[in-house]
């Protein structure tokens, strides 16, 4: 369950990666749920490329969600996305919505049950060789 909420927080930037820009970055995620005593965070680093980005794929395409699950509203905007999911053989629905900038972006998830996930990241400067 973690993952995939992981992966759903990810999902957000998807849709407006090409709007970041290349370099090393730092993401932090926070997860909370019932049951857990306290919010649970992870966190890594990455170096994008240009290419990735600005390919608003990227961030889908190594991820493993549920077939059954459905994005059923998408808002783009300029600086912001928001959307809606459902999920219906695991009986979960939630919503969406994230901010990217060139050099920062942030993102929250919440699904039924009390599943929260944000996801903040920062742009640290060029990737080291």
């Amino acid at each position: 369950m973690r993952v995939l909420v992981l992966l759903l927080s990810l999902f957000a930037a998807s849709a407006h990666a090409q709007r970041m820009e290349e370099g090393e970055w730092e993401f932090v995620s926070e997860i909370t749920m019932p049951g857990l005593p306290r919010p649970q965070q992870s966190g890594y680093r990455a170096c994008l490329t240009r290419e990735q980005a600005r390919d608003p794929m990227y961030w889908g395409r190594s991820a493993t969600v549920p077939s059954d699950c459905r994005v059923g509203t998408l808002k783009l905007g300029p600086d912001t996305t928001s959307w809606e999911l459902e999920c219906p053989a695991s009986n979960m629905r939630g919503a969406g919505r994230a901010q990217i900038s060139r050099n920062n972006m942030s993102s929250e998830l919440k699904l039924s049950g009390g599943v929260a996930t944000r996801t903040r990241g920062r742009r640290l400067g060029p990737c080291n060789p």
